[in-house]
């Protein structure tokens, strides 16, 4: 989670206190959401499909080849949209809109949260090179009358978004990764056919221990090994032990539907994803620079005048 104290050095005096609280307040939302999933903002790397072989125990390797096709065939997208909603631990319920591009790359993400820690709505965007924050009326009371905060995705100074480095990460995550850990499962399993927002769809389900995935051997996969030892890393901080994940598979083997159950340290972990509008494209604008607060700018500023 982003620290304050980054923000601190890029604020004038006298808002400092507001831009703080806000900065807070908007960080811990974005990364209590995003760390399940909560956006698609990746990089896809090639690699060809292969159905898993060896493990613990029988496996039945029919439903397993089924999610890793579709698992692979998710990694490739190169733009689309999907909802999410469910309970995050510590965050209370989320519920948002995500639409993504990786060529060229962007990202527009709108979420609200209540019932935890934070709460309120907020949107991400990510547009060129730069990752804009936006608290709607809340920020801007907090941050005179600036509805977003504009992070550069790196900075000369400070590494990676500013001090944010955090939010880039999270930026770098989308729900392919987590749905990889399916194939994974030493129990995968066809539950039946199901119709789901008007589209046929096999359901699939599996439970995985989190302190395997990252000795067991795994299929070899669209998506990199480091992308899916970062999702497993995500679960681990959450005190995550086993999880339970579902996925309804649609035509042409496309992931329709992914849900994704645990027991958390601070409690139920709870969060389904449903995809849309798959390879359209997707257009996102940056924010006006007037109800914008540029970060870079104001380290900028800080600096000089430390100076």
């Amino acid at each position: 989670m982003p620290h304050s104290g980054a923000a601190q050095s890029g604020v004038s005096p006298s808002g400092a206190g507001r831009s703080r609280t806000s900065v807070r307040t908007l960080g811990a939302l974005l990364a209590g959401v995003m760390v399940c999933g909560g956006t698609a903002a990746c990089t896809a790397t090639g690699g060809k499909s292969a159905a898993r072989s060896g493990g613990s125990g029988t496996i039945n390797a029919t439903p397993v080849a089924a999610v890793q096709k579709a698992v692979n065939k998710g990694a490739r997208l190169n733009s689309g949209s999907y909802r999410l909603s469910g309970k995050v631990p510590g965050q209370g319920t989320v519920e948002g809109k995500v639409s993504f591009s990786l060529r060229p790359r962007a990202m527009d993400m709108r979420m609200k949260a209540s019932g935890g820690r934070e709460e309120g709505e907020f949107s991400v965007r990510l547009v060129g090179g730069s990752l804009y924050l936006g608290g709607g009326k809340d920020a801007a009371a907090a941050m005179g009358g600036k509805r977003w905060i504009k992070f550069p995705m790196k900075h000369k100074d400070t590494g990676p978004a500013g001090g944010f480095g955090g939010m880039r990460r999270q930026a770098d995550q989308d729900p392919a990764a987590q749905a990889s850990l399916l194939p994974q499962s030493d129990d995968v399993k066809k539950v039946g056919e199901e119709t789901v927002d008007g589209v046929r769809t096999t359901h699939y389900s599996g439970t995985v221990a989190v302190a395997d995935l990252l000795t067991k051997r795994a299929a070899r996969s669209a998506l990199t090994a480091e992308r899916r030892k970062k999702a497993v890393e995500q679960y681990r901080q959450l005190g995550v032990n086993e999880l339970k994940l579902d996925m309804w598979v649609g035509p042409d083997d496309r992931m329709v539907k992914f849900r994704e159950r645990a027991r958390a340290t601070q409690g139920p972990l709870d969060v389904t994803i449903r995809f849309f509008d798959i390879n359209k494209p997707v257009r996102v604008q940056a924010p006006p620079a007037s109800e914008t607060m540029d970060l870079a700018q104001k380290l900028k500023e800080a600096g000089r005048r430390r100076a």
